[in-house]
């Protein structure tokens, strides 16, 4: 047993021994119905707010709005977020590796989305590849706070 932590810490490979592959499924699967809810009903309160708006028009005028220029990221921000912090909670004996991995999972959403839609703007494509690991940075750093302040009191 000694010998194998040894060779893995050696030889510094990225091993998925301690991934909790079930938590890291509910956190991608969870981001992103989470988004898909909470952008419908961003969508569905513009509706009500801006009801003299024809539907048909709304994907004519979307792109242009920035009031969900502003909210999709924050959306995307705030719920990434949440969901980093819940799967780090979830997975608390090798937490760390599962939010890197969910990380990795939420940039390969980001390339998706960058092929999905190519007329985005470069920085706005940069951010979509940058951004979860800064999320994730923050979710660990903001967990073990957390725990922190639960073992002082």
């Amino acid at each position: 047993m000694s010998k194998n932590i040894t060779y893995l810490n050696t030889k510094r490979e990225i091993t998925m021994k301690n991934l909790d592959i079930k938590w890291l499924t509910i956190g991608v699967l969870t981001y992103i119905a989470g988004g898909v809810l909470l952008s419908s009903i961003l969508i569905m309160v513009l509706m009500q707010l801006f009801n003299t708006i024809p539907p048909a028009q709304l994907p004519a005028v979307e792109p242009t709005a920035s009031i969900i220029a502003i909210a999709q990221p924050l959306i995307g921000f705030a719920l990434a977020l949440l969901v980093s912090s819940w799967v780090y909670k979830q997975t608390k004996s090798n937490a760390p590796k599962t939010v890197w991995y969910f990380a990795g999972a939420l940039t390969l959403y980001g390339v998706l989305s960058i092929f999905m839609h190519p007329e985005a703007a470069l920085l706005h494509s940069i951010l979509k590849l940058a951004a979860p690991w800064v999320i994730a940075l923050l979710a660990v750093k903001l967990s073990l706070y957390k725990q922190r302040l639960a073992l002082e009191n």
